[in-house]
């Protein structure tokens, strides 16, 4: 069961799609978006590094996330995707 909705600012999914579409292994790129969204929604802080003022960051290799949790809203926001 998904205890927080995980949401993409719109900068964040166009990171996402640019490094997937230009990914020599686009499987790799999806499948290590899945699982940081399943990460995410679970259990976003667990193995995430806290980087300040409520941005954290989670390495899901190739990518990197950034993103808020919005713990009242039960929302993790990601901001920015970046290729590792």
């Amino acid at each position: 069961m998904k205890e927080y909705s995980v949401v993409y600012l719109a900068e964040a999914e166009e990171e996402l799609f640019s490094t997937w579409e230009n990914s020599p292994d686009r499987n790799q790129v999806a499948d290590a978006a899945n699982e940081a969204d399943r990460i995410l929604a679970t259990s976003p802080q667990k193995r995430s590094v806290y980087l300040g003022e409520d941005l954290w960051r989670l390495e899901v290799k190739p990518l990197r996330v950034y993103f808020t949790i919005r713990e009242q809203d039960r929302i993790v926001e990601v901001t920015n995707v970046v290729r590792i």
